[in-house]
């Protein structure tokens, strides 16, 4: 065997190993960055759900979401898929309660637009 023909084989080697590395950095990158779009979350959302993820919690948040369009009996079936609770649909907009889970689930949705943790109202 000469000479360049190891090179050549070693190269070869590299050139796979190398695009091996790249197939599972990418595979890798876009799963971490589809567990769930934040963006569809306000800021209060966002760090409920980073904090219940720092303490392992699992409690239920209430949260009101908008979709893209108008929920029928097939959107809501498809929010209640997710593993949340819808509790009143009015058009476009609902209330839902859910784990973290189930909310990241949630924002996967393409019909999801934006989804705001529940306020506490004092009624007087």
């Amino acid at each position: 065997m000469r000479c360049t023909e190891r090179k050549r084989i070693r190269l070869s080697r590299l050139m796979f190993a190398l695009l091996l590395f790249c197939g599972i950095l990418i595979i890798g990158i876009s799963c971490s960055s589809s567990e769930y779009v934040s963006e569809k979350m306000d800021i209060a959302l966002q760090q409920k759900i980073r904090d219940m993820e720092k303490n392992n919690g699992d409690e239920i948040i209430r949260f009101n979401g908008k979709t893209d369009r108008e929920i029928n009996d097939e959107l809501k079936g498809k929010l209640e898929s997710t593993g949340i609770k819808t509790e009143s649909i009015i058009k476009d907009i609902f209330t839902a309660s859910g784990n973290k889970e189930s909310i990241k689930k949630l924002t996967l949705l393409d019909f999801i637009v934006y989804l705001e943790i529940a306020k506490e109202l004092e009624l007087k």
